[in-house]
């Protein structure tokens, strides 16, 4: 039997996900950080200066995020993005505040007082995206250490084994997640992908308990890596004869 490929276009889109997740991560850094070191060199040597303040806020449920635009006695504008926590439904009011320091330096009262609460809820925001990042990244790995497995067995004799999994569910990907002995005899984690429409998931030996089972794997000769077979047989290229006689022996 030939063992086909498989998980490249996952690979691809986790590689892409893993991108847009480290630009947001990076995008909300500088986005928030920025501002938020303005707000606290401003906090410092606070005055109340009078300017012209435009702005509006968008809640959603209990977060707030408003756009403000203001223009200084000189008509210079500063434009600042401010995320806060509240939900307020109706209008804030607010005066300039800015650096006795360094006049150059403005914001709102409202953003003094809620450092504190935009500062952590960045960080919160931006830990969320690196474990996306982190779990991208894993997953990438396992799959790419499985495509070797699968080239190094390719053509090889194969045997059926039983492998303990746990199964993981994203919309039409199935995921298998389980651990094995490398050639090196190094105990490693593997996945294996799969799409309920295309290929049904993999076969399932008895029950699944807490998204864990048994299934059906075939092993290589010279690698003892199992490689995970699906319910329409479309990761091995048996014949119809091989499918027929494999779909009894499992009825």
């Amino acid at each position: 039997m030939r063992l086909k490929q498989e998980g490249k276009l996952h690979q691809i889109r986790r590689i892409l996900a893993t991108i847009i997740f480290f630009a947001l991560a990076i995008f909300m850094a500088v986005r928030n950080y920025l501002g938020l070191i303005d707000d606290y060199r401003i906090s410092r040597n606070p005055v109340v200066v009078d300017y012209k303040v435009e702005g509006k806020c968008r809640a959603k449920r209990m977060v707030d995020n408003c756009s403000v635009k203001i223009t200084t006695d000189t008509g210079k504008v500063i434009e600042r993005n401010y995320t806060f926590l509240g939900g307020k439904k109706g209008n804030y009011e607010v005066v300039t505040v800015a650096s006795a320091d360094d006049p150059s330096l403005v914001t709102i009262d409202l953003a003094i007082d809620n450092m504190k609460t935009q500062f952590l809820g960045t960080i919160f925001l931006i830990l969320i995206f690196i474990l996306v990042i982190w779990m991208s990244l894993g997953c990438f790995l396992r799959t790419h250490k499985m495509l070797k497995v699968i080239d190094e067995i390719n053509g090889k004799k194969l045997t059926p084994v039983i492998v303990p999994i746990k199964l993981i569910t994203y919309g039409k990907t199935m995921t298998a997640l389980y651990r094995a002995n490398n050639a090196q005899g190094v105990n490693a984690k593997y996945a294996a992908n799969f799409n309920k429409e295309s290929d049904g998931g993999p076969i399932i030996i008895g029950d699944i308990i807490r998204s864990k089972c048994n299934v059906l794997a075939v092993i290589g000769q010279n690698n003892s890596v199992p490689i995970i077979l699906d319910e329409n047989f479309t990761r091995c290229d048996f014949t119809d004869s091989e499918i027929q006689a494999l779909i009894e022996v499992l009825s």
